[in-house]
């Protein structure tokens, strides 16, 4: 089974995440957590929230996904979370994730869009082949309507498509704010 989390940053996709691994530990299930190697803002060995909620984590080569195996082979587990989806090899991620669906409890938060509104790594496609889809939405850091940002807007003009940051960089905004650049 796979359930994927989505929304805009700041609205809450790593505190869920996190809050069913707890769910999952206390009903007594095997649980394994990886984020990417590529995400350097807070401590490598946990998934972290923004507001310093963490969850113990493997840190995972960004491109070599399967790097998991070892891991799920060792551990055998009942649950497997993905923080910062988006951030993994495509292709690589998406292996990992349908070999392990059939027999294992799979977990991803990630963007959908990246800052400009494209779809961003392999969410799409694991938005498409979710069994579960928890979509969140955050308030709107412009006109602050509560439950209406569903985008990413950078502040700052971006080099690159993927740029990894927080509330420096980023803020959510509801589409109007968003597209009204």
């Amino acid at each position: 089974m796979l359930t994927v989390i989505t929304g805009p940053m700041f609205a809450g996709k790593t505190s869920a995440l996190i809050s069913r691994g707890i769910s999952h530990v206390i009903a007594e299930d095997t649980v394994l957590a990886f984020r990417p190697s590529n995400d350097i803002r807070y401590e490598m060995e946990y998934i972290c929230t923004h507001d310093g909620s963490k969850f113990a984590a493997y840190t995972i080569d960004k491109k070599n996904v399967s790097e998991c195996y070892k891991y799920i082979k060792k551990y055998i587990p009942n649950v497997v979370l993905f923080d910062e989806a988006q951030f993994f090899n495509k292709d690589s991620l998406l292996k990992v994730v349908y070999d392990c669906t059939s027999s294992i409890n799979v977990i991803v938060a990630g963007l959908a869009q990246n800052a400009y509104g494209k779809p961003f790594g392999a969410m799409p496609e694991l938005l498409a082949f979710a069994d579960n889809i928890v979509c969140l939405k955050a308030v709107c850091s412009r006109c602050k309507k509560t439950d209406s940002a569903t985008r990413t807007f950078s502040k700052i003009k971006l080099k690159n498509t993927i740029v990894v940051g927080g509330a420096e960089i980023y803020e959510p905004r509801c589409f109007d704010c968003w597209s009204s650049k």
